[in-house]
């Protein structure tokens, strides 16, 4: 991966990198998009268990204010006048204030900040898998459309060569001219099969740069083997191993542990807090008729109780046990609906082996039977219509088995996917 970097930084636009799989998921997992959007997520929940953590810590406060009145009220005792105040009033104070006891609401609220944390981290975890099996299938797609590419370009070629001898032979009058306009009709198939397939190809690698999270200027090229693997898999084992694996399972759980301790919590807002404080406080005029500054230092123990408030704590309450029972049957919803999605991906694996096969032995047939007919041809014992129709019997053929190997690629990341398999077995180097 190192090397890649290293190779990625110091191109320019008019640069090519080759990608193998497994660079080109080292590459995705660190640029993708949506990956680093996670990331990002995942940091800020992650300071909600620091901002859980502060509430166990004293908080302190500063307050000050300067007052000027115009009239002090005087009183007059025995003949001897009183000021009731002076002009000029300052204050500053400082306020410690520490919650003592609150039945482990402060507790409860740091363990769902920290399960709040896990899920982002859970969550990015599944998206880097889903990037990686998007990537892989991508990938074995671009593979094919390159081989796609390839046979119509060989097809386009031998039907133009075919076109100039069936040309020859019309003007030696060896063949009708129909037969030389339904050459040159298939020929300009061609041309349109090969233009969509090279529109096809580019179309798919300006996705896969948005996948990658690459540069849209950067090129690049790719490099694999397409090829089968002899894989045997248990539809009982692969659903255990997404039980165990699936993070979608996971995160349910801890959705339960949030309700529950919610729970806990809508229960215990009836309790009363005790808390206490201390406040130091500088003032001028200290005294009731002086004008000197002075200070004094107070402490105070208490609580907060919460008499009534309209029936909302009960509300509160009976609305996490509902919220509590939502994420029950969300989870039992989820369990099955991964079951369903391992059997089916189990099911498209083993019908794309078998499309391969079928594949492969249609391939197999239709090149004998285009190497039979175009000896055939060149001998004159069978018409231009049995040529051409043979001749793209083979180009389907191989076009199908190519597609074959697509389904099959695709089947198998979505195996993997369903499965909630880290990595993917088979990569190439």
């Amino acid at each position: 991966m190192l090397f890649l970097l290293m190779l990625l930084v110091g191109t320019t636009p008019a640069d090519t990198v080759q990608l193998t799989l497994n660079k080109a998921i080292d590459y995705g997992l660190k640029h993708n998009p949506e990956i680093q959007q996670l990331q990002i997520d995942a940091k800020k929940i992650g300071l909600k268990v620091n901002d859980a953590i502060a509430a166990y810590y004293p908080s302190l406060s500063m307050g000050g204010y300067f007052a000027y009145l115009s009239d002090v009220p005087v009183l007059d005792f025995g003949g001897t006048p009183i000021p009731m105040g002076q002009h000029e009033n300052y204050s500053v104070s400082i306020s410690l204030n520490q919650v003592l006891f609150a039945w482990g609401k402060l507790y409860d609220a740091y363990k769902i900040a920290g399960i709040q944390s896990e899920i982002a981290e859970l969550k990015l975890k599944r998206k880097e898998q889903e990037i990686r099996y998007a990537i892989t299938d991508v990938f074995y797609g671009l593979l094919v459309l390159e081989k796609m590419v390839h046979v119509s370009k060989k097809s386009l070629s031998e039907l133009e060569k075919h076109k100039e001898a069936v040309v020859k032979r019309y003007r030696a009058g060896l063949v009708p001219q129909y037969e030389v306009l339904r050459s040159g009709s298939q020929t300009a198939n061609m041309k349109q099969q090969l233009i969509k397939m090279e529109n096809a190809q580019n179309l798919s690698k300006e996705g896969f740069k948005l996948l990658l999270g690459m540069d849209l200027d950067l090129e690049f090229t790719i490099k694999g083997a397409l090829e089968t693997r002899e894989e045997t898999y248990d539809i009982d084992e692969l659903t255990n191993e997404a039980m165990n694996n699936r993070i979608e399972l996971r995160n349910m759980k801890n959705f339960e542990r949030i309700a529950e301790i919610a729970r806990d919590i809508a229960r215990k807002i009836i309790l009363p807090a005790i808390v206490a404080g201390a406040t130091y406080e500088r003032k001028k005029p200290f005294s009731f008729g002086g004008d000197d500054w002075g200070s004094n230092l107070t402490f105070n123990v208490g609580f907060q109780f919460n008499i009534f408030s309209g029936f909302k704590t009960r509300y509160q309450y009976e609305q996490a046990l509902l919220i509590l029972r939502e994420a029950e049957l969300a989870n039992e919803n989820l369990t099955k609906a991964i079951q369903v999605e391992v059997k089916q991906a189990f099911l498209n694996l083993g019908a794309a082996k078998e499309g391969i096969t079928a594949a492969g032995e249609n391939v197999d047939l239709a090149e004998k039977a285009f190497s039979i007919i175009e000896k055939r041809y060149s001998n004159g014992l069978v018409s231009n219509l049995e040529y051409l129709d043979t001749q793209l019997s083979q180009i389907q053929a191989e076009t199908g088995y190519l597609s074959a190997l697509k389904n099959y690629y695709s089947a198998r990341a979505a195996l993997y996917k369903a499965i909630g398999k880290t990595s993917y077995e088979g990569q190439d180097d």
